[in-house]
């Protein structure tokens, strides 16, 4: 049952790392580490995985350009503190700009706000209904948020990757 239990881990952790390195590119895995090891999310970490994604920034560029570099593009409204935590309000609107996210009525006459974003993850089932939009999370449920938004709002299709063994 152990032997189970550390082979499914083995497997999802290749998988969760597969979904990432094909999601955020070619990224430094010091980044990926730094975010994980984080307690609180920083707007740079968030602002960095958004600029990376959408190629406004190169993987070697500062969590402080990645924040001027989305202010320049009009996707955040105002320039932040890179080392500030970021609450999961932020997070919400940053990653809301990365795909094309319907929304519903307050949503879209909005124009996607940072409060109806947060709402919209919340109704799409990325983000729990306990959650409070000034709450702080880790660099790990920040990538986890990030992964969700991935599977319900891009075209990935978790069916093509292979999760067999290859003994």
């Amino acid at each position: 049952m152990c032997v189970k239990l550390t082979a499914m881990k083995k497997k999802l952790s290749v998988l969760f790392v597969l979904l990432l390195g094909i999601t955020l590119y070619a990224q430094s895995a010091d980044v990926i580490t730094e975010m994980l090891d984080s307690k609180q999310v920083t707007f740079g970490q968030v602002c960095y995985i958004a600029a990376v994604q959408k190629n406004l920034v190169k993987e070697t560029a500062s969590y402080e350009d990645a924040v001027q570099v989305l202010f320049e593009n009009g996707i955040i409204p105002n320039s932040e503190d890179a080392q500030a935590p970021a609450p999961l309000v932020d997070i919400a609107y940053i990653y809301s700009q990365l795909w094309p996210v319907e929304g519903g009525l307050m949503f879209r006459l909005t124009k996607g706000s940072p409060r109806y974003a947060f709402r919209q993850f919340q109704s799409d089932g990325i983000l729990s209904r306990t959650y409070e939009p000034s709450d702080f999370v880790s660099g790990a449920k920040a990538l986890s948020i990030y992964t969700a938004c991935v599977k319900k709002y891009s075209d990935f299709d978790m069916k093509s990757v292979s999760m067999e063994s290859e003994e």
